[in-house]
């Protein structure tokens, strides 16, 4: 089939590069427009740049809903979206033959929304994995065509968990679009549904009064973009990871520091975290070690969020 590919971040790349090396054909690829950065400069996503390496078509619509006679001129039997980044309409639905399918980082229809991939961490979610749908009007509603599952790895990260969702999800669309004409679509239950919005700042900061475990997931679900952050003694780090701390320390308070030592670890609403890697402001992320080296925290100090 001749596909028109929709994606823009990392995640999208893998079955990008899967689709250039299948059987289909990508006719074109719609990409969000390049992100503005200081001094007048911008940065492209990357998406994008494998779309310039292999030769591509490119468009980049401020809002596709005012682009549909540029998507139709693709002449694409059926679009295919992986973290686009926008909400499609009708009208760009309607564009394709065959419609529009979603590779999404869920199985559906648990974690419809922006975030399902930190979504499950944070949750302490066990498995996860891709789930292949039709693109209809509702926010992640349409009928499945075919999922893959996978466990979430002890100590997983978002960021290492969304490489491998990117590679499982690039192998399982091409399978899907391979076996297409004989796949029967599967209602979702609405009713098992659940959903996750974009990650908002506030949310970006360790809330310590929860328990250990809740805690570590967290910060790994925000590693390592946009990052776990607290303050201590009125600086915001961030907390690239962190483990559940066997130590017990009764008596200290949520967010207080109790070893400093050669180890970082903080109390938590039940338990306590040991913090691995930890970056303070306007530095690079360092392992625990070495930033105790180079940095004194004292024991007793308060991890928390701002007033």
């Amino acid at each position: 089939m001749k596909v028109l590919f929709m994606g823009t971040p990392e995640f999208a790349v893998a079955s990008l590069k899967a689709l250039l090396g299948s059987k289909h054909t990508v006719v074109g690829v719609v990409t969000q427009p390049d992100r503005a950065l200081k001094h007048g400069k911008t940065e492209m996503g990357a998406v994008k740049r494998i779309a310039l390496d292999a030769g591509l078509p490119i468009v980049q619509p401020i809002k596709i809903r005012d682009s549909v006679g540029e998507i139709k001129a693709f002449g694409a039997d059926i679009g295919v979206t992986a973290a686009y980044g926008q909400i499609l309409n009708a009208a760009v639905l309607d564009s394709f033959r065959y419609g529009v399918i979603n590779v999404h980082a869920s199985l559906l229809p648990k974690y419809r929304g922006a975030s399902p991939i930190q979504s499950a961490i944070a949750a302490g979610e066990k498995t996860t994995g891709v789930t292949i749908m039709r693109t209809e009007l509702g926010l992640d509603t349409g009928d499945i065509l075919s999922t893959v599952k996978t466990d979430i790895l002890d100590g997983e990260t978002a960021g290492e968990l969304t490489l491998r969702l990117a590679t499982l999800g690039a192998e399982l669309l091409v399978k899907t679009l391979d076996g297409f004409a004989e796949i029967t679509p599967i209602k979702q239950d609405d009713a098992l549904a659940t959903h996750c919005k974009t990650i908002s700042k506030a949310e970006q900061y360790v809330d310590f009064t929860l328990p250990a475990r809740s805690v570590a997931d967290k910060i790994r679900a925000l590693s390592p973009t946009p990052c776990a952050k607290t303050l201590i003694d009125g600086e915001i780090f961030k907390i690239h990871n962190a483990t559940v701390c066997a130590e017990s320390h009764d008596g200290a308070k949520a967010g207080e520091i109790v070893r400093s030592d050669g180890k970082l670890v903080i109390a938590c609403g039940d338990g306590c975290i040991e913090v691995t890697v930890i970056q303070a402001p306007s530095k690079r992320a360092l392992g625990i070690s070495e930033f105790l080296r180079g940095r004194k925290i004292a024991a007793g100090v308060v991890c928390a969020k701002p007033q």
